[in-house]
């Protein structure tokens, strides 16, 4: 059996590694919460029921991320978390 070996990106911020090839189906997601990257910009996680937090993606600005994470927290009927 071959080893399966997770081909990991750089995010936009260079400062982790996603898995830009995952099939996964993501898990059930509860809500969305935004990151300040510092002068960088911002990101979107995703928050899931059984506590997990995946990355959604990385904005160029801070204010961007607030408003996907807002906007993704409307079409769930939350508050966005930050």
């Amino acid at each position: 059996m071959a080893v399966s070996v997770k081909k990991l990106t750089p995010s936009l911020h260079g400062d982790i590694l996603i898995d830009t090839r995952s099939n996964r189906q993501p898990r059930t997601v509860v809500g969305y919460e935004a990151q300040d990257a510092g002068l960088s910009g911002g990101r979107v996680w995703r928050l899931h029921k059984n506590g997990a937090r995946t990355w959604l993606c990385d904005t160029l600005r801070a204010d961007t991320a607030m408003e996907m994470a807002e906007a993704l927290e409307a079409s769930l009927g939350h508050s966005v978390t930050q």
